[in-house]
This record gives structure tokens, C-alpha cells and sequence, in this order.
């Protein structure tokens, strides 16, 4: 049994896993859909669909929330076994092991995507020349970092250096994992993501959205949300080990509802009322990771806990299986598709979207599920022996 577990957690962990993977799953759609729309603009279907056509155009819109949700999942899933350890008093998890397969679980993927785009080189839309220092950066994952940073070629990979630097920062935090020394520490991480925010916001504001976006959007400008999603890991551990009961049902389907219906309500409401200006330094992008990571980690521990309506839209097999595949589908959804209309030429601008959405889809889930049982499951099933074997 893993560090810091009761038995009671690892079940709890076994029987909930597949709602939480497919959120993963959901938070990839989402991300798939706004790229999408950016590649194939003119699609209203809030237009084209009477009644749930705004709704149905929400994701195409707002779908880069989808990054959101991922930092939510990662300070979750990450923080339970180390807060179990906290509270127990148990020895934590193996650091070595745990860096291990962070380390197996980020870089092979994206190892693999990196390598081929280089080398097949100019046929990939995303390739540009290389220099030195930009090599090392990309090998080393160092993107958007630094007063001269390294863009990447594949502009979806902004995200794995905020996640490894969270990999990183969560052993230090783990001995504050019980609840009165962890409290002054959310506070401080959602003070230091909103002060970061209006800093990036004043500091980036002459280069445009996007700089303020990718500047405001660094670890320290997410952490919030990492750490809000390791507070709820840190909730499901304090009352399991005190014996508390859960919420009942019907209150754990509020949680979920609201969890999402909240960020969906304010992105809508604040972010596309305040138009282009929003990456510009808003008052809705400083607090972003506020509005966003505190409703959605109440989504995800009401997963956790059992929702019935969570489990029935996120659990079953199309959305567990997009789950398993959503990090492979997140790494190569936006090169496939700009393949696709580099390869089709432009009589494929032409095509409706009722033939170009389901070709684009079919073809980034067949391309994702290739990477995920060629690359990602050989070494989740190396990461697994090793940790039979070392255990």
C-alpha cells in the first residue's frame, strides 16, 4: 500500500479514479474545442441551434478553461497521498520514486511529439529552426521564462513547465499539510498568484494579450488553483481520518453542479464582457485563478466523494477513455489539426464544419490514442513495476 494511504483511501482512490479521469478527459475536450474554433472560425452554433445553441457554443469560446481544470486535477490527485502522510504522521511518499514518475509520466510524450517534429522538421507546420540555446530550452522544457524567454514550437506546451514546477514546489509544501499550518499558506499562494498577475499585467501590457496571458499564466500566477485543488485533497484526507460522514448525495450533486455551473457563469458573464481588454490586466484576469480554482475544486472533490451526477456524465467508457488518452490529446491536438489544413490545402476552408469537426476529431483521437499505447502506457506500465518491485 503507498505512503500515507488507509485502507479506506485506496478504496475510496480505486472507485472514484475513473470520475477524475474523466474530468482529465473534459478538460482535454474543452481545450480541443477552443483550438478548434481558432482554426476553423465562422461557427456559431449558438446561432444554428435553437435553445441550446449558446450553450453548445460555450467551449468553442471559452474552452481554454480547460487548462483550469487540469492544475485543479494535478494539485488534487498530487497532494492526496502527502496529505494522508501529514495527517497520519506516516512517512511520505518516496521522493525519489515520486520524481520518478512524474518525470515518466510528462516526459516520454512529450519527448516523442518533440523528436518527431524535428525530425521530420519543415513538414510539420509547428517546426521552426532551431538555435542552441532553444534546443536546450525545449529538451528541458524551460518555455516563457526569463526576460528573454524561448517560445515553444508547439504553443500548447506553455503548460508542462507550470505543471513541473508544481511537482517540484509540493514536497516543500507537504509538511504543512495539516489544517491550521496549511490555511496561512493557501492564503499567501492566492495573495502571491493575484500580486503576480497585476505585476505580469503592468509589465507585459505593451506586447499584447497573448504576452500577458502566457506572463500572468506562469506557476506563480496559477498557483492558486494548484493550491486550491490540494486543499480539497487535504478536506477527503482530514475526514476520513476523523471519521466524519460525507455530505449526503443530493448535496454532493449541488457540489458538482455549481463547481462547474460557478466558472461557467463567471466566464460568461465577466470575461466576455470585458472583451479583448480582459488579457490586457482586468480585474477578472487577476482574479482568474480565484473565480476559477475555488468552484472547480469543489467539482472535483464532489467527484471524488461520489457524485451521482459526476458519475454519470464523467464516468462512463467515452469519457474515461478520453481521459486515459488526454494528455497525448492535449500535446497533439493543435499540430494535427493545422496538418490537416496544411495538407488539404484551401479547399478544405471550403468544407462545412459538419464534415471538418468530425474529421479533425477523428483524427486527433486516433493520432492521441497512438501516442498513449505507444509511448504513455509502456512506461505507466514501467512506472508500475518499478514500483512493485522497489516496494
Amino acid at each position: 500500500m503507498p505512503e500515507g494511504k488507509t485502507q479506506h483511501d485506496s478504496r475510496d482512490d480505486r472507485q472514484y479514479i475513473a470520475s477524475l479521469t474523466g474530468m482529465r478527459g473534459f478538460a482535454a475536450l474543452l481545450v480541443f474545442f477552443f483550438h478548434y474554433e481558432a482554426l476553423h472560425p465562422g461557427i456559431r452554433l449558438d446561432l444554428a441551434v435553437p435553445l441550446f445553441g449558446p450553450v453548445l457554443q460555450f467551449p468553442l469560446g471559452f474552452g481554454y478553461a480547460g487548462v483550469d481544470i487540469f492544475f485543479v486535477l494535478s494539485g488534487f490527485l498530487l497532494t492526496l497521498p502527502f496529505a494522508g502522510a501529514a495527517l497520519n504522521r506516516t512517512p511520505g511518499p518516496n521522493l525519489a520514486r515520486y520524481f520518478k514518475r512524474r518525470f515518466l509520466r510528462v516526459f516520454p510524450a512529450y519527448y516523442a511529439q518533440l523528436f518527431t517534429i524535428l525530425l521530420i522538421g519543415g513538414w510539420f507546420v509547428a517546426w521552426t529552426p532551431q538555435t542552441l540555446s532553444s534546443l536546450v530550452a525545449h529538451l528541458l522544457m524551460f518555455f516563457n521564462i526569463g526576460w528573454h524567454p524561448v517560445r515553444p514550437m508547439v504553443g500548447v506546451w506553455w503548460t508542462l513547465p507550470v505543471e513541473m514546477g508544481f511537482y517540484l514546489l509540493l514536497p516543500l509544501l507537504a509538511p504543512f499539510l495539516r489544517p491550521f499550518r496549511w490555511i496561512p499558506v493557501l492564503l499567501a499562494g492566492i495573495a502571491l498568484s493575484l500580486a503576480y498577475r497585476v505585476w505580469a499585467a503592468s509589465h507585459f501590457g505593451e506586447q499584447g494579450g497573448g504576452a500577458v496571458f502566457l506572463a500572468a499564466s506562469q506557476l506563480p500566477g496559477s498557483l492558486a488553483e494548484f493550491l486550491l485543488g490540494a486543499s480539497a485533497a487535504l478536506v477527503t484526507r482530514s475526514v476520513s481520518r476523523l471519521g466524519l460522514a460525507r455530505p449526503a448525495p443530493w448535496v454532493l450533486d449541488l457540489l458538482f453542479v455549481m463547481g462547474l455551473l460557478v466558472p461557467a457563469t463567471w466566464l460568461w458573464q465577466v470575461v466576455l464582457d470585458a472583451g479583448a481588454g480582459y488579457w490586457m490586466g482586468h480585474w477578472g484576469m487577476i482574479v482568474a485563478p480565484l473565480a476559477l480554482g475555488l468552484p472547480l475544486s469543489a467539482a472535483v472533490l464532489a467527484l471524488y466523494w461520489g457524485s451521482r451526477i459526476g458519475t454519470f456524465l464523467l464516468a462512463n467508457r467515452l469519457m474515461y477513455f478520453l481521459g486515459l488518452i488526454s494528455y497525448s490529446l492535449y500535446l497533439w491536438h493543435f499540430v494535427v489539426m493545422q496538418q490537416i489544413q496544411a495538407l488539404a490545402g484551401s479547399s478544405y476552408a471550403d468544407l462545412p464544419h459538419r464534415v471538418t469537426f468530425p474529421l479533425a476529431a477523428a483524427a486527433v483521437i486516433t493520432v492521441a490514442s497512438i501516442s498513449y499505447y505507444a509511448v504513455e502506457r509502456p512506461f505507466y506500465r514501467l512506472r508500475t513495476y518499478s514500483q512493485v518491485k522497489d516496494g
